[in-house]
C-alpha cells in the first residue's frame, strides 16, 4: 500500500482532531484489514458527515471516498465515509482506543485544554447522545456497552461542572450502560451539542 503524505502540523492535537476522534469511538471505526489501514464513518445525519469531512481535510489533508452500506437493522442504506492511511490510522491511536466494547482515551487526550475536550464531547454526544422525557423533565443520555469508557466521559463532564450518573440494563440484551444528566442547562451551556436538530430538541426541553 502507497503511503500518503499527511498535512503538515497534523501531529497537534487541534479540535477539528478531537471531534475525529469523538466521532470515530461513536459511530466510526479505526481497524486494520488484510494490508490496508482503514477509518471509516457511518452515520445518517448529512450534517454529521460534512462535519467529518471537513475535519479530516483540516487535519490530514487527505480526500475520502464515499459509499453506502445496508443498515443491519433497517435494511435501508447508511452513508459512509472512509480513508485508508496508515499514518492517519496510527496517529489517531495515540489520543483512543476505538473498538465498541473496550474503546479508552488516552492520557494526551485527557489532558488536554477544556476546548479541545469540548469539542470532543460535543461530537461524542452527537453520535451517542439522545434527549428524552422522564416524567415532567427532559433528560440527557448517553449510550455504551462499555462502562469503563462512560466512567471516563464521567470524568471529563465534572470538569465543566456536569454531574450524571450511570444506568445498567438498556439495549435488547440489557448490557448497554446509559449516562444520565439531568441538569440541561449547565450542559447545554457548557457543552451542548453541534448536531442542529439534537440542541433543537434539547432547547424545546430546557
Amino acid at each position: 500500500m502507497r503511503t500518503k503524505n499527511l498535512k503538515v502540523g497534523f501531529e497537534i492535537l487541534t479540535p477539528a482532531k478531537a471531534r475525529l476522534i469523538a466521532h470515530l469511538i461513536g459511530d466510526g471505526s479505526v481497524y486494520r484489514s488484510n494490508h490496508d489501514y482503514n477509518i471509516k464513518y457511518e452515520v445518517k445525519d448529512t450534517e454529521s458527515l460534512n462535519s467529518f469531512e471537513k475535519d479530516i481535510v483540516f487535519v490530514y489533508g487527505l480526500k475520502l471516498t464515499k459509499g453506502f452500506k445496508e443498515s443491519g437493522f433497517t435494511g435501508k442504506p447508511i452513508p459512509f465515509l472512509r480513508l485508508r492511511s496508515k499514518l492517519a490510522f496510527q496517529d489517531l491511536h495515540r489520543y483512543a482506543t476505538y473498538m465498541s466494547k473496550d474503546w479508552k482515551i488516552k492520557k494526551e487526550l485527557l489532558l488536554a485544554t477544556k476546548e479541545i475536550k469540548k469539542e470532543f464531547l460535543k461530537a461524542f454526544f452527537d453520535d451517542e447522545g439522545s434527549i428524552t422525557n422522564e416524567g415532567k423533565k427532559g433528560i440527557v443520555k448517553l449510550y455504551s456497552i462499555n462502562l469503563t469508557g462512560l466512567k471516563q466521559i464521567q470524568k471529563i463532564l465534572l470538569e465543566f461542572s456536569i454531574t450524571s450518573s450511570i444506568r445498567p440494563g438498556y439495549g435488547q440484551k440489557r448490557n448497554v450502560y446509559g449516562l444520565i444528566i439531568k441538569e440541561l442547562i449547565i450542559f447545554s451551556d457548557s457543552v451542548g451539542f453541534s448536531l442542529t436538530r439534537k440542541q433543537e430538541k434539547l432547547i424545546s426541553l430546557m
